[in-house]
């Protein structure tokens, strides 16, 4: 949308009296010609026509796209290559091959590291612009600006929002539930607009809620989105929230919560019986695993993204194939490693090795599930069926239901299977509970690479019963030149050599594990300060 490049102009202002995090919400569309200069414009007549409402939450969802780094909107926070390439930086599934993620990829993050200080500010400038559009919209609704339908499509689509950005906040910079320390801190809530100095003295008060607290939260909002949101909105329907998109988040942080019930009881509201599709929103897979990024603007698996065009995008520093891709325009500062695409559950003729990039030059493979490095257009994919399915299978497993949790997971499988009917998993093939989650876990690895998802599941898995992560894996360096060494051999064994000697596993107790809160925050609030994550 055309609409978002402008955003990025007309929200620059912020109170930098106390907290940067809270900007003032000024204006809407300055190209709208009834609309009035955009220094003029203030919270109050931002929502005082449908096209201004529609715009603000056009706003909404261009603080989600790309947030705020080094005074200018040009890096993928929260929501964009930025933050997708950090959850693939912080696992060993992908490698550094420059300097821009090193300090991730190496854990030599401090308080003042900008790409986690910017993910921080750029997560909480979003949360109160979802809470600025909020307020506007439900004052608009009550006014009669807009239909009570309409008004309750825009508070839904900002709980959604608002969710998601603090379930993504969570995963970084608090510990998973099931892991105790770190004075139980999950993140500070902030649920109204902070837009003036009185707002902003009195958000200096609230403190970090529990992980239990900030986890009731999220859910609370998803289940009021889920009440209040449509099946689809008509237009851009994969890039605006739905009550599908709701549910299908609900069942993400139900995982993370390690509550198999609610999962499952999500789950089933989009995966009734196979062959699996959603009587909510159509959503089922597409035939081909390459679809959902070749086609990302237009198919039935993609239940919710975060647009980009060439128009409006994170730059050649944020847009994701800037970053991933290695065709021609692209900077490739990120390679897939051989630890996903040599192991045995990653089979040879599996049609997603077609989503792999080779070049000849690096003798490496390179993530291409983005291909449009010159317009830096394609979407950022942050959930898609195939990922409700595996939330749905690991749920079925961990209660009991293996013969539930093998169906999903082939449903998944099958599709990029050359030959599904001898190929397919057998519950044969598992002698233990055990054996089915690894199968589970590395078609997770392999489904969703290079959509950031393998931090989150090394986090929510750090202290599992069944299959722990232990903390934050080894890395393989990208400057060893292991050329004609086996690492690119599909099946072959990791050689331990090829590790970073600076790079090495690190446990969750380490205080690494979590983000610190950046420093501009412990300056500028005393309540913070006091609740820096342990070790800090």
């Amino acid at each position: 949308m055309t609409y978002n490049r402008i955003f990025k102009q007309i929200y620059t202002v912020t109170l930098g009296v106390a907290i940067s995090i809270f900007p003032l919400l000024t204006s809407c569309e300055s190209e709208v010609v009834d609309l009035e200069p955009v220094d003029r414009l203030s919270d109050a007549t931002a929502y005082t026509t449908p096209n201004r409402c529609e715009l603000s939450m056009v706003g909404a969802y261009d603080a989600a796209q790309c947030g705020i780094y080094n005074a200018s909107y040009s890096r993928g926070y929260p929501f964009g290559a930025a933050s997708i390439i950090q959850g693939e930086m912080r696992g060993e599934d992908m490698i550094n091959t420059a300097s821009f993620y090193q300090i991730t990829y190496q854990n030599t993050y401090s308080v003042s590291t900008a790409n986690n200080l910017y993910m921080w500010q750029a997560s909480f400038e979003a949360i109160n612009r979802y809470n600025t559009v909020l307020a506007g919209q439900t004052k608009a609704a009550a006014d009669g600006v807009i239909s009570e339908s309409v008004g309750n499509q825009y508070k839904g689509e900002c709980l959604f929002l608002r969710a998601l950005t603090y379930h993504h906040l969570m995963i970084h910079f608090a510990n998973p539930v099931n892991v105790g320390g770190n004075n139980n801190y999950g993140m500070p809530l902030y649920l109204t607009p902070i837009n003036t100095p009185t707002d902003i003295e009195e958000a200096l008060k609230i403190g970090r809620s529990s992980v239990e607290e900030t986890y009731a939260q999220i859910i609370k909002d998803l289940d009021d989105a889920e009440k209040l949101l449509p099946e689809a909105v008509a237009a851009n329907s994969i890039t605006r929230a739905s009550k599908g998109a709701a549910i299908a988040l609900k069942t993400r942080v139900y995982l993370h919560k390690r509550d198999w019930a609610n999962v499952m009881k999500e789950a089933a509201k989009l995966a009734p019986s196979a062959p699996y599709s959603s009587p909510i929103g159509g959503y089922k897979l597409e035939s081909s695993p390459a679809t959902p990024f070749t086609s990302y603007a237009n198919n039935s698996e993609s239940i919710f993204s975060v647009e980009n065009n060439s128009d409006d995008n994170g730059s050649v520093n944020g847009a994701m194939s800037a970053m991933f891709s290695a065709r021609t325009g692209g900077r490739s500062l990120v390679t897939i490693s051989p630890t996903i695409y040599n192991t045995s559950y990653w089979l040879e003729d599996d049609k997603r090795r077609s989503l792999l990039f080779y070049r000849a030059s690096d003798d490496f493979y390179f993530c291409d599930k983005y291909q449009n490095p010159t317009t830096r257009e394609e979407y950022a994919p942050i959930i898609r069926y195939s990922e409700v399915l595996l939330n749905y299978a690991e749920a079925a497993l961990r209660s009991g239901n293996k013969d539930l949790a093998l169906e999903l997971l082939n449903t998944v499988r099958d599709r990029s299977l050359a030959d599904p009917t001898t190929q397919s998993y057998k519950a044969e093939d598992f002698g233990t509970t055990v054996d089915m989650l690894k199968a589970i876990l590395w078609e997770r690895r392999i489904e969703l690479f290079g959509e950031g998802f393998r931090w989150p599941d090394i986090h929510r898995l750090a202290v599992d019963n069944l299959v722990p992560s232990g903390g934050i894996p080894a890395k393989i360096a990208y400057n060893t030149k292991t050329k004609n060494k086996g690492i690119f051999k599909f099946g072959a064994a990791i050689d331990e050599s090829w590790y970073l000697a600076s790079a090495k596993f690190i446990p969750y107790t380490d205080k690494r594990f979590l983000w610190p809160i950046p420093i501009n925050d412990l300056l500028r609030n005393p309540t913070l300060a006091k609740q820096q994550n342990a070790g800090w």
